[in-house]
Parts: structure tokens; C-alpha cells; sequence
């Protein structure tokens, strides 16, 4: 497959720009294969071990504070049969044995770490708040996303100036998706689509997406076989929950 030129798509957006280092470590919720997903701890960890962003996940409370969790219920991560929508932030820090960090908590550590933010928008009006805390530091190493088109297109029709990306599962069609959501990358989730997935990420479907302006991240993976392949692949960046089998000991973080 050809060598694609990110260097517009980073120089545009503000975003580290050394061609050569790419792509991206992504670290998905943090390190979480190691530790408590969506936590400060596995975000810590993850650049740590060479992510140079981390993907995270918002939910609301009840009065309104963007939080970083993947489910609005506590039970599968944190064995607790509440939800976070339903709860003030204040009754959400009082629970024991729960860590679920702010929004700008995260942020503000990101800014600490130098690490860049790939925000997915699970709670509806998540996003606008989530941009005004970006804009309010200048924090511009950062890109917002979801799986809900209509969540993407609210940030394009309020000028949102990051970039923007809607995920992708398998069986959709993601240059129409990202066509609805007015994305800038269209992140492809296809993991478990095929024993092989790297060879869904086509030159055709590249091609396509980078002749209409568009970057493309893929899925969270752990398997040596297939980061050995997709990681030659001319992609913006790749997730995992193991960061260190993106960036192995001898392969520090890409940007400091």
C-alpha cells in the first residue's frame, strides 16, 4: 500500500507532526489491560508505557459534570448497581471503591503528560461541554467521536475547529457514516470482523477515505500477529490496551 502524507491532517489540526513516528499509540481507556479502565492510573500508565493518546469514554451526572466511564452503570467495572446519570458528581466521588475521574481531570493530566485526548461520546451532550473545556486550556492535541453520527454532527454544525471522528462497526459503511456525521476520521472497529481484519483495511477503502480528506484510526488490538501488519498500514493511529506491544521498551513515546 502506498505511503500517505499525514502531515497536512497534523499540521492543520496542531497535533505532533513527525511523519516517521506514527502511527499513534492510543491507549485504549488507559492501559486497560492492566489496570481499571477509564481510571487516572491507567491513563498515567499508558504514557508511561509510550501511548501518545489515550481513548476515553464520557458519561453526564446527574447535575451535569462530564465524567470518564464507558457504562453509565458501575456494576461491571466497579460491582456497584448505580448509575452515573443518576447521580451528582459530588454522590458519584462519595461512593467507596469507585474511581471515576472528571473530564477535566483527565484533561488537565493530559496537559501534565503532554498526551493527546481521543474522546468517544457516549452521553448525549457530552461533546460541546467536552470541547469548551479543550478550547478553554488551548489543549488542541485532542479529537471527538462517537459511534452516534448525530452526536459528531452537532459538534460540525457548531463549528467545532478539532477534528472529529465517528466509529465504525462492522457491516457499515463507513465513508457514508462519515459523510452523515461530517467526520474528519473515520475509526474502523473491526477487531473481531475477522480472524484477519488487517485485510479489510483495503487500498480501495483508504484511498477513498483519504481522496474525500479523511484519516482513519483502527480498533483496539493485542495481538502480535496483526499489529505486526496493521501497524505498516498508512493509518493515523491504532488502540490497544496493551500500549507496550505498540511501543516496546526499546521504542520509547513517540513525542515528549
Amino acid at each position: 500500500m502506498n505511503q500517505h502524507d499525514l502531515t497536512p491532517f497534523l499540521k492543520r489540526h496542531q497535533w505532533p507532526h513527525e511523519q516517521s513516528k506514527l502511527p499513534f499509540c492510543i491507549g485504549h481507556r488507559g492501559a486497560s489491560g492492566h489496570l481499571t479502565e477509564n481510571t487516572l492510573a491507567a491513563f498515567r500508565l499508558a504514557a508511561e508505557m509510550g501511548a501518545e493518546m489515550w481513548e476515553l469514554d464520557t458519561q453526564l451526572t446527574s447535575d451535569g459534570v462530564v465524567v470518564v466511564s464507558h457504562d453509565d452503570h458501575l456494576q461491571r467495572v466497579f460491582g456497584i448497581d448505580k448509575r452515573i446519570s443518576e447521580l451528582t458528581a459530588a454522590e458519584l466521588v462519595a461512593l467507596e471503591n469507585v474511581a471515576v475521574p472528571t473530564f477535566s481531570e483527565v484533561a488537565a493530566l493530559a496537559r501534565e503528560l503532554g498526551t493527546g485526548l481521543y474522546i468517544e461520546l457516549k452521553a448525549p451532550g457530552t461533546g460541546l461541554l467536552c470541547w469548551r473545556e479543550l478550547v478553554a486550556h488551548n489543549q488542541r492535541f485532542a479529537t471527538l467521536g462517537s459511534f452516534d453520527t448525530n452526536q459528531v454532527r452537532e459538534l460540525r454544525d457548531s463549528d467545532c475547529d478539532y477534528p472529529l471522528s465517528v466509529l465504525v462497526r462492522a457491516g457499515n459503511d463507513p465513508h457514508a457514516m462519515a459523510d452523515r456525521a461530517g467526520a474528519h476520521i473515520i475509526h474502523l472497529c473491526w477487531e473481531r470482523a475477522s480472524d484477519r481484519p488487517q485485510d479489510l483495511v483495503t487500498e480501495a477503502l483508504c484511498t477513498k477515505a483519504f481522496q474525500a480528506g479523511r484519516e482513519i484510526v483502527l480498533w483496539h488490538e493485542e495481538r502480535p500477529e496483526i499489529i505486526a501488519d496493521i501497524i505498516k498500514l498508512p493509518v493515523l493511529g491504532i488502540c490497544t490496551d496493551l500500549p507496550e506491544t505498540l511501543r516496546p521498551a526499546d521504542q520509547p513515546r513517540a513525542f515528549a
